[in-house]
């Protein structure tokens, strides 16, 4: 995936995500080809291929570009404590509602899971909270809870506001679900 900052291939990595967004609404996955995106993005296939590898990169490119913890540094979601990175995973879901429901009509949820699992990877790497050898299940337990949460949210009709995702996301991840 092209990670520079020339303005002409971002602008083209802007259009062929928009391009695949908006076929992921009228088309299934996978039958959506690389040439039907060209087509609707205005882009040639050379394009499409200099700035990405695939579909599901295009996917993962548009999910990083959004995520609040991109490359380990945290964005719009909030300060360091694990209640204000609750907040702002609540806030992410509320605010992406849309393309979360189009992945997850489409079974495209493990990319965010992917995406999430690198980021919490790097973030807690970035902060030493845990030890090494746990920092796989805890990334990975992380990545799959905030994923699984948001594909409830948008298969339920998206009914909770910030606050309250918030809160069902901490208790969630804190273990406190439990009556004992």
């Amino acid at each position: 995936m092209y990670c520079g900052n020339n303005k002409t291939a971002l602008s083209s990595q802007r259009q062929i995500t928009s391009a695949l967004l908006a076929l992921l609404e009228e088309m299934p996955y996978g039958e959506i080809s690389v040439s039907a995106i060209c087509k609707r993005a205005d882009v040639s296939r050379q394009t499409f291929y200099s700035l990405f590898q695939s579909k599901d990169n295009v996917i993962t490119f548009s999910l990083r570009n959004d995520c609040c913890y991109s490359n380990g540094r945290p964005r719009d979601c909030g300060g360091h404590s694990f209640r204000e990175i609750c907040g702002g995973f609540g806030r992410y879901i509320i605010q992406h509602a849309g393309v979360l429901e189009i992945l997850a009509h489409h079974d495209l949820m493990p990319l965010l899971r992917s995406v999430l699992r690198e980021d919490f990877s790097l973030y807690l790497a970035h902060t030493g909270s845990y030890a090494p050898s746990l920092q796989p299940y805890v990334v990975d337990f992380l990545a799959a809870g905030i994923t699984s949460i948001a594909e409830t949210y948008v298969r339920t009709g998206k009914r909770a506001d910030p606050e309250t995702l918030e809160s069902i996301i901490y208790l969630l991840m804190r273990g406190q679900y439990c009556d004992d």
